[in-house]
């Protein structure tokens, strides 16, 4: 697991260097080759311990929500991380193949809910790597700057939406990229 995280480290250390704490949409686009990839991981949320997945775990529907769920070997569970140039990063779910994304793909407003949508180059499709607490991360989306956490940032019930907001230190805002042995 803390190879997954060495490893984007390794590819946004020399951004964090040069001052750039932020990604925006007209910084760069994101190339077509991966250049590095967490593959059949789980993501897991630092305050709740349980797994972003999407909701009802098998249709391939666009904007079906994202959610949190007790981590098991369902596929929809993992997802594979791909970095491209340096800063973004595609999230796929593995049981769909649809990437993570913002409702509406524009909107800088607290809690809009995280769903699936069909992978292509739209920004919002793309996260990058914020800051890092031991092994956990944020996810901070390319459009919008906001990070994804769960709604509420406390509940440890199952089914609750995942959502953008504002990065801060709050534990529901890092996320563990936890490989899947199963």
């Amino acid at each position: 697991m803390k190879s997954h995280i060495l490893r984007a480290a390794a590819v946004i250390a020399p951004l964090l260097a040069l001052g750039a704490t932020t990604i925006t949409p007209a910084s760069a686009a994101p190339s077509s080759t991966a250049v590095w990839a967490a593959s059949n991981v789980q993501l897991v949320n630092w305050q709740t311990g349980k797994c972003l997945t999407i909701a009802g775990g098998v249709s391939t529907d666009n904007n079906v929500h994202a959610v949190q769920y007790t981590c098991d070997s369902h596929p929809s569970r993992r997802w594979d991380v791909w970095g491209y140039s340096s800063a973004y990063l595609q999230i796929r779910n593995r049981q769909t193949g649809k990437c993570l994304t913002i409702a509406g793909g524009v909107s800088t407003d607290n809690n809009v809910v995280a769903l699936q949508y069909t992978c292509d180059s739209h920004p919002s499709r793309y996260w990058a790597l914020g800051s890092q607490v031991g092994q956990h991360v944020q996810f901070r989306n390319v459009q919008t700057g906001k990070c994804l956490t769960i709604a509420g940032g406390v509940s440890t019930d199952n089914n609750i939406e995942a959502v953008q907001y504002t990065c801060d230190s709050h534990p529901s805002r890092y996320w563990e990229i936890r490989d899947y042995y199963g």
